[in-house]
C-alpha cells in the first residue's frame, strides 16, 4: 500500500464515518461545473458515466463484481480493545467520464471513494464459514487468530462501468488520443480533459448527485 493510501487508512480507522462525511461535504461543496465548459486548472465538481480504458478492469474481492475501482474495508470488534481496521485495500483504474460528446480521463493515482457501498456484511461469529468471509480473510489476513473476535464488518464501495459518478478536482487538457484516431491525423486534435489528485488533495469520486 502506498505511503498516501497508509495515511488514510490510519484516518479512517481513527476517524471513521466523520472522516467520510467531511470529504463528502467538500464533494458537494466543488463548484459544479459541465465537461464542456470546464477551463483548464480549474477545481470543481463535474459529473458523468465512468466508461473503461481499452477494457482496463478490476474484480471486486467482496462482491467479485468486475469495477472500475473499489474500496474494501474490514473491521474488527474484540473482546477488550474495541475495534480496529483489519483490512484496507483500495485500488483503481483510469478510466473515461463521458458527458454527451464530451469526455475527460480520471487518473485515480491519488484518489479517494465516497460511493453508496455495494455491498456490506456483519459477521458475528463462523468468520470462515461464509465463502464470502472466508475468500477475504484467506486473502488479507491468513494468520490472523479470531478467537477473541466479536463481529466483523465488511464494507466494499465500487465504482462500475456505465455508473453516473460525480469527480471533484482539478482538470487539465491534453490532446484525446482516442478522438484524434477516429478524426485521421489531418484533421485539428481534439482535446480532452484529464483529472489527476495530489498527495493531501485526492480526486473525490462520489455519486451523482453526491
Amino acid at each position: 500500500m502506498a505511503l498516501f493510501d497508509r495515511f488514510f487508512a490510519r484516518l479512517r480507522a481513527f476517524l471513521g464515518e466523520p472522516l467520510a462525511k467531511s470529504l463528502r461535504r467538500r464533494l458537494r461543496a466543488a463548484s459544479p461545473a459541465r465537461l464542456s465548459e470546464l477551463r483548464d486548472g480549474l477545481h470543481c465538481r463535474v459529473a458523468g458515466t465512468a466508461r473503461s480504458v481499452e477494457g482496463e478492469m478490476l474484480t471486486a474481492p467482496l462482491s467479485g463484481l468486475p469495477c472500475l475501482g473499489y474500496l474494501l474495508e474490514v473491521i474488527e470488534h474484540q473482546v477488550g480493545t474495541g475495534e480496529h481496521l483489519l483490512v484496507y485495500d483500495k485500488k483503481a483504474v483510469p478510466f473515461v467520464l463521458e458527458d454527451g460528446d464530451h469526455r475527460a480521463l480520471v487518473d485515480p493515482t491519488y484518489v479517494e471513494l465516497l460511493v453508496a457501498p455495494v455491498h456490506e456484511l456483519t459477521a458475528h461469529s463462523a468468520f470462515r464459514q461464509d465463502p464470502q468471509q472466508r475468500a477475504v480473510l484467506d486473502r488479507y489476513a491468513p494468520d490472523r487468530q479470531l478467537q477473541s473476535t466479536i463481529k466483523l464488518v465488511y464494507r466494499e464501495l465500487v465504482i462500475e462501468a456505465g455508473a453516473r459518478i460525480s469527480v471533484a478536482g482539478t482538470g487539465h487538457r491534453e490532446v484525446d488520443p482516442h478522438a484524434a484516431a477516429e478524426r485521421g491525423f489531418r484533421d485539428e486534435a481534439q482535446q480532452r480533459l484529464r483529472f489527476h489528485g495530489a498527495p493531501g488533495l485526492p480526486l473525490l469520486i462520489g455519486d451523482d448527485p453526491p
